[in-house]
């Protein structure tokens, strides 16, 4: 009886004091002196502006159960969908909670840097920003490009498609902005699969 009462307290943890992130307990201060406390208790707690309770309210209850705290991410960032310049717009002032992703669609020409297509919202809010830039596209490769005018010495990357490399070898590289100009153009070729060097020698510039 004794060894299964052992058991039994091994597996029933009590709850330390919930660590509630942008959030806290009602009434905290009055009730931490009651911790540690066992399965079942239950206590209401509140989120902290631009965070809500997974079910969408600004307070809720944590429940201590055999698996710890319940929920186990109390408060979730709100992010509301922004203006949408040089994008379509059909999710402007949308509210969407911390994990929910969605596709952003800019205008031709347009469109979230490296090429991607979605953001998401996390606890610090949108990543990345819902932000079309203008797009330079060049045949086998691309560059993003967030001002149309670039300050002297400053580095941009350019990546070139699947199936393309720069002279080097490489899947990006990068230009930079001289008195006279950029330094080079962006430049990617096709890569070859070979059984030796001789059948590379001709590549496809772009």
């Amino acid at each position: 009886i004794c060894i299964f009462f052992v058991c039994f307290l091994l597996q029933v943890r009590p709850c330390h004091f919930p660590d509630i992130k942008h959030g806290s307990l009602y009434y905290e201060s009055m009730r931490r002196p009651y911790f540690p406390v066992p399965v079942g208790k239950y206590f209401s707690y509140h989120c902290d502006e631009s965070f809500e309770t997974p079910s969408g309210s600004y307070w809720d209850y944590i429940h201590c159960t055999q698996d710890g705290w319940s929920p186990a991410v109390p408060c979730l960032r709100k992010c509301y969908f922004p203006y949408l310049e040089n994008g379509y717009n059909e999710n402007n002032g949308r509210k969407f909670v911390q994990g929910n992703s969605i596709e952003v669609a800019c205008h031709p020409g347009y469109g979230l840097p490296k090429e991607q297509t979605t953001v998401t919202c996390t606890e610090h809010g949108w990543s990345p920003p819902p932000r079309c830039i203008r797009v330079s596209k060049y045949e086998n490769g691309f560059i993003s490009e967030s001002s149309s005018i670039y300050i002297l010495n400053k580095e941009m990357q350019y990546k070139c498609k699947p199936g393309y490399a720069t002279a080097d070898g490489n899947s990006s590289g990068s230009i930079t902005c001289l008195q006279n100009g950029w330094s080079a153009q962006p430049i990617c070729i096709s890569k070859c699969t070979c059984r030796g060097r001789d059948e590379c020698l001709i590549l496809s510039f772009c």
